[in-house]
C-alpha cells in the first residue's frame, strides 16, 4: 500500500465526533477517517451505478431510501 501524508482542517464537531468512534471502536482516529472515507468511496460507487441505498428500520421493518446531496 502506498501511504501518503495528507493534512486536513475539519470543524471541531467532526474532530470530535471521530475521536468517539476512535475510541468507542478501540481504533486510531487514522483508521476511524480510513473507514470514514471507505464509507464514503461506497456510497459514491453505488450512486454512480445508479444503485439505491435503503436502510431497514428493525422494529417496524420499514425500508427508506437514503438520499444524498452532491
Amino acid at each position: 500500500m502506498n501511504i501518503k501524508k495528507v493534512t486536513v482542517n475539519l470543524p471541531a464537531d467532526q474532530v470530535e465526533f471521530l475521536q468517539e468512534l476512535a475510541k468507542r471502536d478501540n481504533l486510531t482516529f487514522t483508521d476511524v477517517l480510513r473507514r470514514s472515507i471507505s464509507s464514503e468511496k461506497f456510497f459514491v460507487t453505488q450512486e454512480d451505478a445508479k444503485k439505491k441505498i435503503l436502510v431497514e428500520d428493525p422494529a417496524t421493518s420499514r425500508i427508506q431510501e437514503v438520499l444524498r446531496h452532491r
